[in-house]
């Protein structure tokens, strides 16, 4: 999460190092490698062409390099975010997903650059990563946000800050983004959205874990805005807060937050491929 100068959340600068990396798994199930059928041949095809088909996910580390992102109570955004990364990468691989990174290191990317990336290697989702910071530290929760108007005040707040613009032009913003979204995948977005918060949420629950649920929210990042495939920004806690902190300092309950990610993801590309003609 971008944010401006506070105590609680504050920025520093940092060296860019390696290249962004692709990691890569074959598909699996029962009839994986073993296919004869002409019929799925021909369903598999007929999903590749009209987007349907869900295999490949480009995976979005926020920040890196001189943009540290929000840094509080230990935790800097851009490192934590890595680590989910590679964490949730590992995790869609084992289930047979082919997973890509926009960044693999400390390395500077700008807002423009990252769906660029998933653009240039036709990825079919697009999955931001970032925690949240707030000056007030009662503020907590986590959150899943898909490209469209800011509905709420602290939608608006937290595109400001990711945006790193001040939270007045993102009226002019949203403005532009009316004619923007009639061609866009918003709808998609909005539903992967859904699945996976859900898929957190119930991934927490299911292990016993604290949840404090801020729900799925819309609002104009620009992160997300140039990204030709479905979407979607995860905010997994308010460094801010001394409970979100100490959750997120538990390799344990990251964990969970990225199987349930992964959870939601898996719902998406079942319910996308639901949707093709048979």
């Amino acid at each position: 999460m971008q944010t401006g100068t506070t105590p609680a959340a504050k920025k520093t600068g940092a060296s860019a190092q390696k290249k962004t990396a692709a990691g890569q798994a074959a598909p699996t199930g029962k009839n994986a490698g073993k296919r004869g059928d002409k019929g799925d041949d021909k369903r598999d095809e007929l999903l590749a062409q009209l987007g349907l088909e869900v295999k490949v996910i480009m995976l979005d580390a926020g920040h890196g390099g001189k943009d540290p992102g929000a840094e509080a109570a230990g935790i800097v955004e851009k490192n934590f975010t890595l680590n989910a990364a590679e964490r949730l990468g590992a995790i869609l691989r084992r289930r047979g997903f082919t997973v890509l990174y926009t960044r693999s290191g400390n390395r500077y990317l700008t807002l423009q650059q990252r769906p660029d990336a998933a653009n240039a290697k036709k990825a079919d989702l697009f999955i931001s990563l970032h925690v949240n910071a707030n000056p007030k530290p009662s503020v907590r929760g986590f959150e899943t946000y898909y490209l469209s108007e800011a509905k709420t005040g602290d939608a608006a707040t937290a595109a400001a800050r990711e945006n790193g613009v001040p939270v007045s032009k993102i009226s002019d913003l949203q403005f532009i983004l009316t004619d923007l979204m009639l061609g866009s995948k918003v709808r998609e977005s909005r539903r992967l959205a859904e699945t996976v918060h859900r898929g957190i949420l119930n991934s927490l629950r299911r292990n016993g874990l604290p949840t404090f649920d801020n729900g799925v929210r819309a609002a104009p990042f620009y992160v997300l805005i140039g990204a030709r495939m479905p979407a979607v920004l995860v905010e997994f806690g308010y460094i801010t807060n001394k409970d979100d902190a100490a959750n997120l300092k538990s390799e344990a309950y990251l964990t969970r937050q990225c199987e349930g990610i992964a959870d939601g993801i898996q719902s998406f590309a079942r319910e996308t491929a639901g949707t093709a003609p048979r």
